[in-house]
C-alpha cells in the first residue's frame, strides 16, 4: 500500500474527537488535530522524494511538527484563528508547496518547506489581520447571544499547541503531554484486551 493510501483510506475521526470542537477535551482535540494534519500532508504533497515508506512516514511526522510553528506564529501575533479559518490557512500553505512541487520548482524539498512555513505569516499578514478583525467583530456580536445557550468552550487549538510546546521544555507534574501519554496507554491496553482470544 502506498503512503497516501495508508492515510487516506482510514475512516475520518469520529465526531467525539473533532479538533475543531472547542467543547472537546484537549486530550481528544490534539491527537485529532495531529491525525488530520498528517492526512492533509499525505494528500497534498508528494513524499516519494523521501525514500521508502518508513522514511516517508518519518518526514510526514517531521513536517506535521514543523507546521505547528505556523499556528504558534499566528497565535503569538494575536491572531486567534481556530477551526475552519485555521484549517484553511494550513491547507493553503500546503497547497502552495504542492503546486511548486508539481511544477518542478523545488530542488531541495525540506529547506523549501521550512522556509515557506516560516514566511507564511509575514507574507499573509494583511489578509490575516483583516480576517482576524472580521472574526473578532462577528465573535463580539454573537458572544452575548450564545453565552447563555452554548456550553463552555475550552481553549483554542493554538493555545493548546502553545501549552504542549511549553510542556516539552518545562517539567510539570500533570501536563497535557502526560495526559495524552496516559490516554494512548489506556487505548493500547483496551485494544490488546479486545484482540485477546476468548478461552471459553
Amino acid at each position: 500500500m502506498d503512503i497516501l493510501g495508508q492515510y487516506l483510506e482510514r475512516p475520518a475521526a469520529p465526531a467525539t474527537a473533532d479538533w475543531q470542537d472547542r467543547r472537546q477535551a484537549a486530550e481528544q482535540r490534539l491527537p485529532a488535530f495531529d491525525t488530520w494534519l498528517r492526512r492533509e500532508l499525505a494528500a497534498r504533497i508528494d513524499w516519494t522524494w523521501a525514500g521508502d515508506q518508513p522514511a516517508q512516514l518519518r518526514r510526514i511526522e517531521q513536517a506535521r511538527i514543523y507546521l505547528e510553528r505556523l499556528v504558534l506564529n499566528l497565535w503569538r501575533r494575536g491572531w486567534m484563528l481556530d477551526g475552519r479559518e485555521l484549517a484553511a490557512h494550513l491547507t493553503g500553505c500546503l497547497d502552495s508547496i504542492g503546486r511548486y512541487q508539481k511544477a518542478g520548482k523545488i530542488e531541495s524539498f525540506w529547506p523549501y518547506f521550512t522556509a515557506t512555513v516560516d514566511r507564511y505569516v509575514g507574507q499573509n499578514a494583511e489578509t490575516l489581520r483583516d480576517q482576524s478583525l472580521r472574526v473578532g467583530t462577528h465573535i463580539a456580536q454573537l458572544t452575548n447571544l450564545l453565552a447563555k445557550a452554548a456550553p463552555a468552550a475550552g481553549p483554542t487549538l493554538p493555545e493548546l499547541l502553545a501549552t504542549r510546546a511549553d510542556e516539552v521544555t518545562t517539567a510539570k507534574a500533570e501536563t497535557l503531554r502526560t495526559k495524552l501519554a496516559r490516554q494512548r496507554a489506556e487505548q493500547a491496553a483496551r485494544k490488546a484486551d479486545a484482540d485477546q482470544p476468548q478461552l471459553f
